[in-house]
């Protein structure tokens, strides 16, 4: 799994699927953070998993029903899976991901799933988070925090002001659990690889 961060601007973005090549020249420096991290075997996430909320809609329904904003803008392939999550990066929001990458597999309603974390156990599992499949063959999930931030939005009226208000909660993605058949490659997460640009523009 490939990371990139512009400490200049503290942005980044991580790159869930392989759609992209970065340019070496592009970084001013990278660092390999694990080859191949080994898959934990965790038998009763499915008691962390039912504490959760699971509402009754794919995660791009409930985008744009106006649930939840995202951080910034993530991407999605044609069929609406996560290809990559762009946020905030400060150096200590890089450090607690890079701490809790966790790979683990389990067994959950007759079937294999694979999880990674991107935090802490305890952000992850908390019972106000909420699990969106990403398909209708729920193959693959996410979990996120509706979080208590907002921004600012404008919106055009109907007598064409435009008009400033909150947004919806902001939605930070805690995890990703996916099937072994889903768009997701297993052998591609297990190596964490960092970019980093130190570039003041």
């Amino acid at each position: 799994m490939d990371i990139t961060c512009d400490q200049s601007c503290d942005m980044g973005y991580i790159y869930l699927q392989q759609f992209k090549q970065h340019q070496k020249e592009d970084f001013d420096k990278s660092r390999l953070i694990a080859s191949a991290q080994p898959i934990e075997v965790i038998d009763n996430i499915y008691l962390k998993l039912n504490k959760l909320n699971w509402p009754n809609k794919k995660y791009i329904d409930a985008l744009m029903d106006g649930d939840f904003i995202e951080e910034f803008q993530n991407d999605l392939d044609q069929n609406a899976y996560l290809k990559g999550i762009e946020l905030e990066l400060n150096q200590q929001r890089l450090d607690s991901i890079i701490e809790n990458y966790k790979l683990a597999t389990f067994e959950f309603n007759e079937s294999q799933f694979y999880y990674i974390a991107f935090a802490e156990d305890e952000i992850v599992f908390n019972s106000q988070n909420y699990v969106y499949p990403l398909s209708e063959k729920e193959d693959a999930f996410v979990i996120i925090t509706r979080s208590q931030d907002r921004r600012y939005q404008i919106t055009l009226a109907e007598n064409k002001k435009a008009e400033k208000s909150l947004s919806p909660q902001i939605a930070y993605i805690r995890a990703l659990i996916f099937k072994d058949d889903s768009p997701y490659d297993i052998d591609y997460l297990k190596r964490l690889k960092l970019y980093i640009s130190n570039d003041d523009y």
